[in-house]
C-alpha cells in the first residue's frame, strides 16, 4: 500500500471505564489544482492516488473533454495537474447498451468481497470505494476520501484505456446522490449497486432517466429502487 495514503497520529482514546494514548492510522486527504493552460479551473481535496484518472474523469464530467483524444498532455507535479487540451473537441462515446443478467447469489458474494477490498477503509474507515464490474467480478477498484472523485477517478480509467462498459455496471460503497447518478448516467452506465442508501434525488433521477439502482447490497440482501429491462436479476 502506498505510504502517502495513511498518516499515523497520536490520539487518546476514550472507553467506557478507561482511557489510554495509542498511534491511531488516519486517511490522507490533500489539496489538488487543475490547470488549463494558465488556469487554476479546480482545487479538489483527494487521496493522492490515481491523480491523472481523476483529473481525466473530472474534466469529462465538467464538459471539458468528450473522451480521451481531447487531451494532448496532462503532468502532474506535486499538488497541481497540469493540462494541455487539444483545440477541437471528439465525438462522444455512445454506449450500446447490453442486457445484465445478475444471480442474487453473485451479487452477495461480490459485495463481501468488495466489502473486504479496501485496506485503508478497514485501517482507518475514512475511504470511499468504487469498482467496475463485469460478471459480478471486479475489474477495477478503485477509492479516495471523497466518493465524488472515486468515481471521477473510475471514469477517467474507462475513458483512458477506451474500455466498453456496456457490459459493465458500477458497485460502490458510498451512498448515491443526485451527482454521482448524474455522473454514471453521463458516461452511459445502466446500472449502478451501492453498499449505502441512495438520496431521493438520485432515485427520482434513475426512474427519469431509467437508470438501473440499487442500494444497501450488504450480506444476503439488497433493494431495487429502479428496474428497467435491460436488467434481470434471477
Amino acid at each position: 500500500m502506498e505510504k502517502d495514503l495513511i498518516r499515523n497520529f497520536k490520539i487518546e482514546k476514550i472507553n467506557k471505564d478507561k482511557s489510554f494514548f495509542m498511534i491511531d492510522e488516519v486517511i490522507v486527504e490533500k489539496d489538488l489544482n487543475i490547470h488549463i493552460k494558465d488556469e487554476i479551473i479546480a482545487r479538489l481535496l483527494i487521496s493522492p492516488k490515481d491523480i491523472e484518472n481523476l483529473t481525466i474523469g473530472y474534466l469529462y464530467n465538467l464538459g471539458y473533454i468528450s473522451s480521451i483524444d481531447d487531451i494532448n498532455c496532462i503532468r502532474i507535479e506535486d499538488k497541481d495537474s497540469y493540462v494541455i487540451l487539444n483545440t477541437q473537441l471528439s465525438k462522444e462515446i455512445v454506449y450500446n447498451t447490453k442486457i445484465l443478467r445478475i444471480k442474487k447469489n453473485d451479487l452477495f458474494k461480490l459485495s463481501e468481497i468488495f466489502q473486504n477490498k479496501s485496506e485503508i477503509f478497514k485501517r482507518t474507515g475514512g475511504a470511499h470505494s468504487v469498482g467496475l464490474i463485469k460478471d459480478c467480478k471486479i475489474v477495477k477498484f478503485v477509492e479516495d476520501v471523497s466518493r465524488s472523485n472515486a468515481v471521477d477517478k473510475l471514469i477517467g480509467h474507462i475513458l483512458k484505456e477506451k474500455i466498453d462498459i456496456s457490459d459493465k455496471f458500477i458497485f460502490t460503497s458510498c451512498r448515491v446522490n443526485e451527482q454521482i447518478i448524474e455522473k454514471i448516467e453521463k458516461i452511459g452506465f445502466s446500472l449502478i449497486v451501492s453498499q449505502s442508501s441512495p438520496t431521493s434525488r438520485a432515485v427520482e433521477i434513475a426512474r427519469s432517466k431509467d437508470i438501473n439502482l440499487i442500494g444497501f447490497a450488504r450480506g444476503e440482501r439488497f433493494n431495487i429502487y429502479n428496474k428497467n429491462k435491460n436488467l434481470i436479476v434471477e
